[in-house]
């Protein structure tokens, strides 16, 4: 790759602060999907949940872990429907906003922005953050990936916002995951994200693994991030993603952005919003207790550098 940016947005990395908890941990509420939020309330029929009924729905999911979460992690349509401050987002709530396209035919191969957005624009609606995903094959042309994320990047500095950058791996053989999660890791790393949002780096099965495999796994993705480094929940089990936050944050990890193992049965009516907080506040206090501040582990690989 020529013509990357050099260097890290000093004013981007500063303001994580606003999307991190006071110990500077992020412990963020990820709900910015439409698809497969839609498909998460209305297994039977996500086509008939129009853009007012998935914004409605989001809502109560937001006031009721924001406070608890620091940071939401949102979709732009959600942010135009109810206006630059997240129409009810408590006070002091961070605001990462996930502009990548992931409705279209070529999203593998020719990952772009949606239609209309770009880092300019979330900044004047407010964000204190942008998060795009990228999907990429390990063993594949990886180039579009590159440059896209790239693209993003150098958007980034100029408006001086930070960047969650989430590689999505491509792999069939689920013994391939962890090769194919570094690679990612290793190649889109260094283009100049804040931080990265990364796939568990082994399969994400309960009692699959022997403990030792899950920390040295992440371990390894420790060593080799250039950047502090978060997990996502991909839709996993409650119980599976505290462990993974937990083993995460042991062995480096500054935090977690989840999703549907937080709040899919307060969507979907099955609990209430007290059990959704149960859970949240839970997983906050894993990675306070176990996690490396996003600024120490900035310092820490500046230093190696």
């Amino acid at each position: 790759m020529t013509g990357l940016p050099e260097g890290r947005s000093e004013v981007g990395s500063r303001r994580l602060g606003r999307v991190a908890t006071t110990t500077g941990l992020f412990t963020v509420l990820a709900i910015d999907h439409v698809g497969s939020f839609a498909q998460t309330v209305s297994p039977a029929r996500p086509e008939n949940m129009t853009a007012d009924d998935i914004n409605a729905a989001k809502q109560p999911i937001i006031e009721a872990l924001g406070p608890i979460s620091r940071a939401v992690l949102i979709d732009p349509g959600y942010l135009v429907a109810t206006g630059s401050a997240v129409g009810g987002r408590p006070e002091g709530l961070g605001l990462i906003l996930g502009i990548e396209d992931g409705d279209y035919a070529d999203v593998r191969t020719s990952p772009r922005l949606l239609p209309g957005w770009n880092v300019e624009r979330a900044a004047e609606m407010g964000a204190d953050a942008v998060k795009i995903s990228v999907y990429y094959d390990p063993d594949g042309d990886m180039s579009a990936a590159e440059r896209f994320v790239t693209a993003v990047v150098r958007q980034c500095r100029e408006v001086g916002l930070p960047l969650f950058c989430e590689p999505l791996a491509l792999y069939e053989d689920p013994a391939d995951r962890k090769r194919a999660v570094m690679e990612g890791v290793r190649r889109l790393g260094p283009l100049g994200a804040e931080v990265l949002k990364l796939q568990f780096p082994v399969m994400p099965e309960a009692g699959r693994h022997a403990p030792e495999e899950w920390a040295e796994a992440c371990a390894e993705v420790d060593r080799s991030s250039p950047v502090p480094w978060v997990i996502l929940s991909e839709g996993s089990d409650f119980g599976l993603f505290r462990d993974q936050v937990r083993v995460a944050c042991a062995a480096g990890a500054s935090g977690f952005l989840g999703g549907r193992a937080i709040w899919r049965e307060l969507a979907t009516g099955r609990r209430d919003a007290h059990h959704a907080a149960q859970r949240m506040t839970e997983l906050r206090a894993v990675a306070e207790a176990e996690g490396t501040p996003w600024s120490t582990s900035m310092a820490r690989r500046n230093t190696i550098r």
